[in-house]
């Protein structure tokens, strides 16, 4: 639990001129969009492990989520979103500051993010938001540096809460359960909007749900939900493939409960809600179950969710492509504040308001965490050694590995599924996106782009053995 965030980042900003002065012109040029006397709340969801395209929300044919589709239908969805990186960590680290991996320096799980990357906690407590945390994973652990910002962090799992036991994770020992289940974390959230918040504040209120993440083991009915509509003659894949979609239903109702709640407390019509994945999964769709070993659309494509009665117009499809780098300054500015200078992410507010239209040209960068040499295995094996890094723009996408000096190139338009690497026949195109690529890489912090040799090691993650 972090203590007096606003304080501490106040103090933090005085000792840095040219950050005081980007402090006060935040300050100075903040409103409120609903003329009222103060910003209204954000919720913040963010749904571990989460593909878009296993979620009804975004037309998948099994109703895995129909809380999420309510969400749609009275606010605004963007189509294509991706996440920053195929890891919980990274991903997070970035949903707050609005940076890439490389550049708030947590490239792998286990990694504390450094205390000079301002969060978006941080930032709306020094606008006077009353600010919490419920995470579900040991993985956003505030010892992680992820609590920055917040003055109440709710990270300890106890084991009638929990679907996961472990001692050790990434060689951090872990105290207590590793996980928290879904309907849990809920219960921990609204006892918070209900005990423990100030009504006199506007609030700034994260939730993470873990459940999607391995092993998939949905509670009753859910466990079932699915399986139990599959022919005796399918595979062991689609029995786990219908566990993961039963673990989805499962966190979609626990999201539906959330909401609800929000609306019984009458914070309804002035909260903003955005809803969110860290990452993907893969399903074997490249010879992996679970994640964080490519950038493969399964992997870093997620949804991204956005509700605001009164603000945000109802049932919006944002096609262009969106970023998890683009929530915090996109919060922000429909909140009502000014962004930051210096962050890698974009406003999507006027798109998200129906004034403006997404570039379908903008590239959109991801980074996969560094491993040493090894072999990951899950039901499948692969083998790693070092970082990807990938840029999608417009109909193309490009993937290169350092170590392993791999070069993918793929057509999304007509190849959706990545399954023809196009970097000999089109080598013109894999040049220019390696261009750019390159380019963004040297724009990084010079101290977070070489990897120490304890970031060479292989790593042993729930779900995987390297």
């Amino acid at each position: 639990m972090a203590r007096n965030p606003g304080m501490r980042y106040l103090k933090r900003m005085l000792r840095r001129p040219a950050c005081l002065l980007s402090m006060l012109v935040f300050a100075l040029t903040s409103c409120s969009p609903s003329g009222g006397s103060g910003p209204p709340a954000l919720l913040l969801i963010s749904l571990d492990t989460t593909r878009s395209d296993h979620l009804s929300a975004y037309g998948y044919p099994r109703p895995t989520s129909p809380a999420l589709e309510e969400l749609a239908g009275r606010g605004v969805r963007f189509q294509t979103a991706y996440s920053a990186s195929a890891s919980t960590g990274p991903s997070h680290a970035t949903l707050f500051t609005s940076l890439h991996p490389a550049r708030h320096g947590v490239t792998k799980n286990g990694l504390k993010l450094p205390e000079e990357r301002e969060t978006l906690a941080e930032q709306l407590a020094v606008q006077g938001f009353q600010t919490a945390a419920v995470v579900s994973s040991f993985v956003l652990n505030g010892k992680f540096g992820l609590a920055q910002g917040f003055d109440h962090y709710d990270d300890e799992f106890t084991p009638q809460e929990a679907t996961a036991t472990v001692s050790e994770w990434e060689g951090h020992e872990v105290s207590g359960s590793f996980d928290r289940r879904g309907d849990h974390t809920t219960l921990h959230a609204l006892r918070w909007l209900r005990e423990m918040r100030d009504p006199s504040q506007p609030f700034f209120l994260f939730v993470h749900y873990f459940d999607p993440h391995l092993p998939y083991a949905p509670p009753k009915p859910f466990d079932t939900r699915f399986e139990a509509k599959l022919p005796a003659s399918v595979g062991p894949l689609d029995r786990v493939i219908a566990h993961y979609d039963g673990e989805i239903a499962f966190v979609d109702q626990a999201v539906g409960s959330l909401l609800q709640g929000l609306e019984d407390l009458g914070l309804s019509d002035s909260t903003l809600v955005i809803v969110t994945g860290d990452h993907g999964e893969g399903l074997m769709k490249h010879g992996m179950l679970g994640h964080a070993v490519n950038l493969y659309e399964e992997a870093v494509r997620v949804p991204l969710l956005m509700r605001w009665p009164g603000q945000l117009p109802r049932g919006r499809d944002v096609a262009g492509p969106a970023a998890a780098v683009d929530i915090a300054p996109t919060a922000l500015e429909l909140l009502g504040f000014a962004p930051p200078r210096g962050l890698d992410g974009e406003s999507l507010a006027r798109a998200a308001l129906g004034q403006a239209d997404l570039d379908p040209e903008r590239p959109i960068y991801l980074h996969r965490r560094p491993y040493g040499s090894a072999w990951v295995a899950d039901m499948g094996r692969l083998y790693v050694n070092g970082s990807q890094f990938g840029i999608r723009q417009g109909q193309w996408k490009y993937i290169e590995g350092d170590l392993l000096k791999t070069r993918e190139l793929f057509d999304l338009e007509a190849d959706r599924s990545e399954q023809r690497n196009l970097a000999s026949s089109r080598p013109e195109k894999a040049r220019e996106l390696a261009s750019r690529l390159e380019e963004r890489r040297q724009q990084s912090d010079p101290d977070t782009r070489e990897l120490s040799p304890e970031d060479r090691e292989a790593l042993r993650a729930l779900g995987y053995v390297e």
